[in-house]
Formats: structure tokens, C-alpha cells, sequence
């Protein structure tokens, strides 16, 4: 994906190599203790349960992920587990949550971080291009120029370096040392969704909580994400 390569021209330090980079976008459903299945605060006597046991009690709506809104029809886009309210992985997802918008998780080996993606600002056609690319189409034209004899000038070569990276931007940054594992998860979602199982990467925090994302129909896909993220592959 392009995004990675914004990433590594303008995010990534110097020698820190980029394990993955998983699109952020979409819906996160959460078992996690006083907060419903949306990611808000529980209301009432669950929730208060919940808050005077250390957050043991987790409740998952109708026994499955999810409700049977029309937002749920296909899978989400990550998982959020954890025992309190604000976990981390609670809280990383509330990061997204209010925000929005276009953006992406990255993993290095130094940190993981939720990077927000928006589109390179519109520029004439003039304007555009690396000022090396300008510089040869303006040398083009000059060395094209009409001979000693009065002939026409041949048309300048034009370059073409291709569509504009997007523009990153770091919208939260963890030190790598909060993430203490990674596996696949499998998830059996509820008949109100389109996918019966779907594969997660499972990012365990180093506080219990976890954040699943990166859904996918094939568990070697999750796998392959597993072996990313320790540099293995």
C-alpha cells in the first residue's frame, strides 16, 4: 500500500524498520468491563457491578459480538478485550474513535502508534513533482529550444513521478514495550453477520487487555501477521 511509503519517508526514524502497517478503519466491537458492546459506558447495575469487582464482570450483547444494528453486518474492523473501562486497549481504540477518519496501526520495533492518512494538498500542474523531475523538464525545455537555423523547437520531455504519497501524521504513540504478544485469534461471529469465522491479529498489552485487528477470512493471513511483527517475515 502506498501508506507505507509515507510511512518510511516521513514517519519512520532513521534505522527503525516497519513491522506492519494495518488499516485502522471501521467498526470495533468491545469485551471490555463497563463499557457496552459499541465501546460506551455501561449504564445501571451491570455497569456498577462490573466497577466494584475490578472489572471481572464481561458481558457480550444477545452472547455474541456485536447487536443486530445494520453497522454490524459484516465483521469489524478489531476487537477490543480487557477488564477495566480504561484499559489500554480501550483506551488506544479511543484514540481512533475520536478521531476518525482515514489511518492506519504501525508497528516497529521501537513503537506502535496510530497514524492518521489524508490525501496530498492539490497543487497546479506546474507545481508538481519532486523539484528534481521539475528541474529536468525545465532543463528539457531549455535544451530543446529552436536551432541556429530557425527550426521549431522540439517539444520537452515530460517526467512523470507519479501519484503524490498521502500525508502521515502520529495521532498516539506506545513504546514497543506495551505490546507483550502477538497470536491469531479466531472469532465465531453472531448470524447477524456475513462471515461466520474471521481471523484477528491479537496484539496482547502488557496490562491484560488485548486489541485484535487485521480481520481476515484466511488464518494464515493472521499467521503471516504473527511472524511481521517479530521480524520473521
Amino acid at each position: 500500500m502506498i501508506e507505507v511509503v509515507a510511512l518510511r519517508q516521513s514517519w519512520a526514524q532513521p534505522g527503525e524498520p516497519i513491522c506492519w502497517v494495518i488499516d485502522a478503519q471501521g467498526k470495533y466491537l468491545f469485551e471490555v468491563a463497563g463499557r457496552d458492546a459499541t465501546g460506551n459506558p455501561k449504564k445501571g447495575f451491570a455497569s456498577r457491578i462490573a466497577g466494584g469487582v475490578g472489572g471481572a464482570l464481561l458481558e457480550i450483547a444477545d452472547g455474541a459480538l456485536g447487536g443486530s444494528e445494520a453497522n454490524y453486518q459484516d465483521a469489524p474492523a478489531g476487537v477490543v478485550v480487557g477488564g477495566q473501562p480504561d484499559c489500554a486497549a480501550a483506551s488506544l481504540v479511543d484514540v481512533y474513535r475520536q478521531h476518525g477518519g482515514r489511518a492506519v496501526w504501525v508497528l516497529s520495533d521501537r513503537r506502535m502508534a496510530l497514524v492518521g492518512v489524508s490525501d496530498p494538498e492539490e497543487t497546479p500542474a506546474a507545481e508538481t513533482g519532486s523539484l528534481f523531475s521539475r528541474a529536468r523538464r525545465m532543463g528539457a525545455g531549455l535544451l530543446s529550444g529552436g536551432g541556429d537555423d530557425g527550426s521549431a523547437a522540439e517539444p520537452a520531455e515530460v517526467v512523470d513521478d507519479g501519484p503524490a504519497p498521502p500525508v502521515v501524521r502520529s495521532l498516539g504513540e506506545w513504546p514497543r514495550s506495551v505490546v507483550a504478544a502477538c497470536d491469531v485469534m479466531t472469532r465465531k461471529l453472531g448470524r447477524e453477520y456475513k462471515a461466520g469465522k474471521t481471523h484477528y491479529l491479537k496484539i496482547q498489552l502488557a496490562d491484560g487487555s488485548a486489541l485484535e485487528i487485521g480481520p481476515s477470512a484466511a488464518e494464515d493471513d493472521g499467521r503471516r501477521l504473527v511472524a511481521m511483527s517479530y521480524g520473521r517475515a
